[in-house]
């Protein structure tokens, strides 16, 4: 039994599919304003433009990108949203960690919602960074070539020559 999948029979492709597969991947020289449906308020449009041009300057930013741009402007919008929100809780406790620890009236205590969700926006935009290489551990590790072997072939390179030639 013979299986192929309509994405790997060889079939020419039309010039116009051709010009959007590249316009896609192609990288972007200038930044797009974010469109209507990824609903941005306008903090986040401020954290858009600002990340932006920092993902521009990689050289390496695309169309496809732009979601990772959106994931970096809303988690960085929230989480300075909650730093202000637990600075205001912290500041009428007199421990100061009402924000990020909640204690129940059986004086057990636990993390606070806040917390967890600060959390989380902070490790979105450590993706997002390693992503674009941004820190300086991710410039280096994506720097850095292998060059042990120059006769170790990568196989899915290989596997893509095949393909399409």
């Amino acid at each position: 039994m013979k299986v192929t999948h309509n994405k790997y029979v060889d079939k020419p492709i039309s010039k116009k599919q051709s010009e959007q597969e590249n316009k896609i991947y192609s990288v972007l020289e200038k930044l797009p304003r974010p469109e209507r449906k990824f609903n941005l308020t306008l903090d986040q449009k401020k954290w858009w433009y600002w990340f932006g041009c920092e993902f521009l300057e990689t050289r390496k930013f695309s169309k496809l990108d732009l979601i990772h741009l959106q994931n970096a402007a809303v988690s960085l919008d929230q989480r300075n949203k909650i730093i202000s929100k637990v600075n205001k809780l912290n500041a009428e406790d007199p421990d100061g960690i009402a924000g990020w620890v909640q204690t129940f009236k059986n004086n057990t205590s636990n993390i606070t919602g806040y917390q967890t969700s600060y959390d989380k926006a902070t490790k979105q935009l450590d993706d997002v960074s390693r992503h674009f290489g941004l820190s300086f551990s991710d410039r280096k590790r994506l720097g850095e070539h292998n060059t042990t072997d120059p006769n170790q072939t990568v196989l899915f390179d290989k596997f893509l020559e095949e393909l399409y030639s």
